[in-house]
């Protein structure tokens, strides 16, 4: 038994456990970026005035006049 001015042993390091956090962590950073990729490039075309209700040039084929995005 320990004295009463010992410090308590921390507890032992779960590998496996830290690795697929730290996966997991990973992956949704991954799709973080992707989305936040997506939604700049949305944007951007979006003020460029290539994709839009009222762009001739949204989608194939010159549709896209009166078409709801």
């Amino acid at each position: 038994m320990g004295g009463i001015f010992s410090k308590p042993k921390p507890p032992p390091r779960n590998l496996a456990l830290e690795k697929q956090l730290a996966d997991a962590k990973a992956a949704e950073q991954r799709r973080a970026d992707e989305l936040a990729a997506k939604t700049a490039e949305q944007e951007y075309k979006v003020a460029k005035g290539l994709y839009g209700s009222r762009s001739l040039f949204g989608k194939a084929g010159g549709r896209g006049y009166f078409d709801t995005v």
